[in-house]
């Protein structure tokens, strides 16, 4: 006999699935016009449908008891089963808009031939408005079997490849593919049939004119009438969401760039500081010690003439050369003489602060190391420092606080690009003569922390909240490019990490670096193997 609370329970499902499938479909169709929030994406609509579309399969398998619906007798009492098939088809009705049914009496005979009637009535109308809702929605459905072939694609799904259904219904799905990635996709197939994890993601197929598309897909598996496993897909066109995401990539590197060379700029302005001053003395001690060396070859050359006098010339040429050699000695024996190893040593101390200057640039660069490594996090505030030193101007004091802090994995010349970027900006918020940067590294958790923290004049509370947006900045026009804050908030968060600010008008601003320590970090992108049909899916390595 049909259990019609069971059924009642089914159907109420089955009605809920398909009123979540219309909402679903608008909301898609406004997504892709641009009327709602970005946080609505594709993926999750799509993945929502493939889920409401399960569950409304799932519950047209109403259950029976016995082998035939006539099998049992009617109830004694003459009543309805509670919440029988004539109330489900008045609310049906009534749901639908439509005008509300007169029920028909229970059967009193040994049959339900009417009860049976009216639910098989009751599915061919839900079939039949979810084969309305699949044809007419804007996400691509398609059925294929365990052969490979297609047994049902919609309107939407067939669009995406340039077909008609007619075109694909019949015929192995394999046609969409690159020809090379048949196997792939075949074993992939058959995977997910035997009970694969999901296949949710973007991958990459082919247009019927030949030219690649990259689509958003889920599955979901069910069981058709002949009792074998198929799988339903669920296909969003993202080829130009793809194309937008690479071009706004490419902008960001472009502007990580931007801010680079801004930074490098304004570093080599600084270095050039800082060199000009040692190489201006080390010029001049050259220059000093040059004219004494002529001095001393002078009286050399009269040493020689007296030693060839005193063997071979007169008693008067003798006296005579002795009186120049004193006066060339005179000439020779001044400050610059009685000096001469200051102005050596001053020289090579010149000398090597320009080297260590061109190593430290070097170690900020970092352009031999482009990997992502074990970094040591002290060692790159310590090279940043040196290299910001010449924008320490008049009384601004820098304070050390460093602990002994795990290495991170990092891509070191990012880092110094932050660091450089935090510490100029606290440079620009002090006072020079009572200016203080406090810089802090500490060990925390499974976290290096690292604090920059200054006496400046702090942000505004209606600017705090935006310091972090790219092109925002309260600098005068041709200071600053509003990228390096932005800039900086991207490159931690590739690592794995976070940065925080907090800050009081006339107080001062403390910014707040977290970042996972080595061998629990990795960087947030990776490369995209050039053998796989996969555009971003849960597959890649």
């Amino acid at each position: 006999m049909l259990d019609y609370k069971k059924i009642k329970k089914s159907l109420k499902k089955a009605l809920k699935s398909i009123e979540q499938m219309e909402l679903l479909e608008e909301l898609m169709r406004a997504q892709q016009t641009g009327q709602l929030p970005p946080h609505l994406s594709p993926r999750m609509l799509a993945s929502e449908f493939s889920m409401a579309t399960q569950q409304f399969l799932q519950q047209l398998q109403l259950p029976v008891q016995g082998e035939t619906m006539h099998s049992a007798p009617a109830p004694s009492n003459g009543e309805p089963p509670p919440m029988g098939y004539e109330e489900w088809l008045k609310k049906l009705q009534m749901r639908q808009g439509g005008q509300p049914i007169a029920p028909v009496a229970p059967s009193s005979g040994p049959t339900a031939i009417s009860s049976g009637a009216g639910v098989d009535e009751a599915i061919r109308q839900s079939e039949a408005r979810l084969r309305t809702i699949i044809d007419a929605t804007p996400l691509g459905i398609c059925i294929t079997n365990a052969d490979y072939v297609f047994e049902y694609v919609n309107k939407a799904y067939a669009d995406i490849y340039g077909y008609h259904p007619s075109e694909l219904i019949g015929k192995p799905f394999t046609m969409i593919v690159e020809p090379e990635k048949v196997s792939f996709w075949k074993d992939l197939h058959d995977k997910y049939l035997a009970g694969y994890k999901e296949i949710r993601g973007e991958w990459n197929t082919v247009h019927k004119s030949g030219k690649l598309l990259t689509i958003l897909a889920d599955a979901a598996r069910i069981v058709g009438t002949d009792g074998k496993p198929k799988k339903v897909t669920f296909v969003m066109d993202v080829t130009e969401l793809s194309k937008l995401r690479e071009e706004s990539r490419l902008n960001e590197v472009q502007m990580m760039q931007t801010e680079k060379m801004s930074s490098l700029g304004q570093m080599v302005a600084g270095l050039a500081h800082e060199m000009n001053t040692p190489l201006g003395f080390v010029k001049n001690n050259i220059e000093m010690l040059e004219a004494k060396n002529k001095e001393t070859k002078e009286l050399i050359a009269l040493y020689e003439k007296l030693r060839s006098q005193i063997m071979y010339g007169s008693p008067n040429d003798v006296a005579m050369l002795l009186s120049q050699i004193d006066n060339v000695s005179q000439r020779v024996k001044n400050r610059v003489w009685q000096e001469s190893d200051t102005l050596f040593r001053s020289s090579i101390e010149g000398i090597d602060r320009i080297q260590d200057l061109i190593l430290n640039l070097k170690n900020f660069s970092r352009l031999d190391e482009a990997d992502f490594k074990p970094t040591d996090i002290n060692e790159n505030i310590e090279s940043t420092l040196k290299i910001a030193g010449h924008l320490f101007k008049g009384g601004i004091q820098v304070i050390k606080e460093f602990s002994q802090v795990p290495m991170v994995q990092a891509f070191p010349a990012q880092m110094n690009q932050v660091f450089l970027n935090l510490i100029t900006n606290a440079v620009h918020a002090v006072d020079e003569r009572t200016g203080r940067i406090t810089i802090k590294t500490m060990h925390q958790g499974n976290s290096v922390v690292i604090k920059v923290i200054d006496n400046g004049k702090g942000i505004p509370p209606e600017n705090l909240k935006k310091i972090f947006d790219p092109f925002f900045t309260t600098k005068p026009v041709g200071q600053g490019t509003g990228l390096g804050l932005s800039i900086a908030y991207k490159i931690i968060e590739k690592h794995g990490g976070k940065i925080e600010v907090q800050s009081q008008v006339g107080r001062g601003t403390e910014f707040t670096i977290t970042l996972p320590v080595s061998g629990s970090a990795q960087p947030m992108a990776t490369k995209q193997s050039a053998s796989s049909p996969v555009a971003d899916s849960p597959f890649a390595e």
